[in-house]
């Protein structure tokens, strides 16, 4: 079982003053809920020890599916025995020599599986795909294991998964990806050697965590308009939402998309790009807090964004299906 670790002590904090806020439980009963007790608690709340990811899971279902998506992208995983690797990797240091006599001896020959040229044309398919990384991907190299993974809701984003990312990547690298439902979300994984190299030496987007870093690639934002728009409809396919203020105020449902990230750099590039499209909207954050939103505000500022960008994730397509009514 993996054990939990947060990126920085004030998202940890954050995390668990929601759960608390969520749960309406006290401490005492919040430690029983999870099987353990008030002091072991505490010392998960103050980073302490790591948090096993049984109990992560429980503290994280108080949360709704926004909440969880965001908390998700600022933890990693360690294994169980993660403190006896690190001991490990101290011994390999003051024994490289040999530790590496033993490896070269062991070494295979072993092929790429998946061979593409990751200097392939950017294309409208690329385009798409490295802005759902963007948004909802990951990729990181575990050892000899090279993998790619997108997360999304395992109900609103099946049907994109299926018939637009799936034949985006059979289309692009020949690979068909392993897409896995699970009671937290649909997950789609490529293992492949050549994607990790075509994301993280070719578009520089990091390895392993990337929430307040990551950023549109140089080579996109050099690129035409088009290679932008598609780019942006994936970024938005995948981290964006649509929304209907219906407060009493309006006399209609008044409709918003909108972008969160963590990246300030993202969110900057984002309002840039748009200011150069003539597209009205606004920049939201709440003080002390590192997460930023985008919004594109109204009917007439909706239908903008669709005309320019748009989207292919049919979560968001079918909440605007009554722009084309109208």
């Amino acid at each position: 079982m993996y054990r939990i670790s947060f990126i920085d002590n004030e998202s940890l904090g954050d995390f668990f003053a929601e759960v608390k806020k969520r749960s309406n439980l006290s401490w005492m009963k919040l430690a029983k809920h999870i099987g353990s007790n008030r002091s072991m608690l505490d010392n998960y709340r103050k980073g302490k020890f790591l948090i096993p990811e049984d109990r992560f899971n429980q503290l994280l279902a108080f949360m709704d599916f926004s909440q969880r998506k965001n908390y998700i992208k600022l933890i990693s995983k360690k294994d169980r025995n993660w403190g006896q690797i690190k001991g490990g990797l101290k011994a390999y240091k003051l024994n490289k020599k040999y530790f590496d006599l033993g490896r070269n001896k062991g070494n295979k020959d072993r092929s790429v599986k998946y061979e593409f040229n990751i200097q392939m044309p950017l294309t409208g398919d690329l385009c798409e795909f490295l802005g759902v990384i963007i948004g909802d991907g990951c990729t990181n190299k575990y050892r000899n294991l090279y993998q790619t993974q997108i997360a999304g809701d395992k109900i609103l984003d099946k049907d994109y998964y299926l018939n637009n990312l799936s034949s985006i990547c059979v289309n692009l690298f020949n690979i068909s990806p392993k897409i896995v439902v699970r009671p937290k979300g649909i997950y789609m994984n490529l293992y492949s050697k050549r994607v990790f190299e075509l994301l993280t030496k070719r578009f520089k987007i990091p390895a392993g965590k990337k929430c307040y870093t990551v950023e549109i690639p140089e080579e996109i934002i050099n690129s035409s308009q088009d290679m932008i728009n598609h780019t942006l409809r994936g970024m938005f396919n995948a981290d964006g939402g649509v929304g209907f203020d219906k407060r009493s105020s309006y006399k209609n449902p008044y409709v918003r998309i909108n972008y969160t990230s963590t990246s300030h750099k993202l969110i900057d590039q984002i309002h840039k790009i748009l200011q150069e499209y003539n597209l009205p909207h606004s920049i939201h954050g709440r003080k002390g807090r590192k997460v930023k939103q985008v919004q594109i505000n109204g009917e007439e500022n909706v239908r903008s964004f669709i005309r320019k960008i748009g989207f292919s994730n049919t979560r968001h397509l079918k909440k605007l299906e009554y722009l084309n009514a109208s």
